[in-house]
């Protein structure tokens, strides 16, 4: 009966333990997604186009595209909400 009772609260402390995890990770990434939508925000300008031909300079690329130009901003805002995340937590 002991045993049985062992194993049940091992059961029940992993069980927690993982919820625990996963509220914890939920709160980070929904952190990251709130801060890295902020600063895409900063981007909503008609000033991108200097950006975009920088980029098109630096990457020695004529290909450069609306779409990759947001995705490449949209991959900086989230390195940057992460980094944020983890130097704030």
């Amino acid at each position: 009966m002991q045993l049985h009772r062992s194993v049940e609260n091992a059961y029940e402390n992993a069980y927690c333990k993982m919820m625990n995890n996963t509220e914890m990770q939920d709160a980070k990434d929904e952190w990251i997604e709130t801060r890295a939508e902020e600063l895409i925000k900063n981007f909503d300008n008609d000033n991108d186009w200097q950006i975009i031909e920088l980029l098109k300079i630096k990457l020695e690329s004529k290909s450069i595209d609306a779409d990759l130009y947001n995705q490449f901003i949209t991959d900086i805002c989230y390195s940057q909400a992460t980094l944020e995340y983890n130097q704030t937590f």
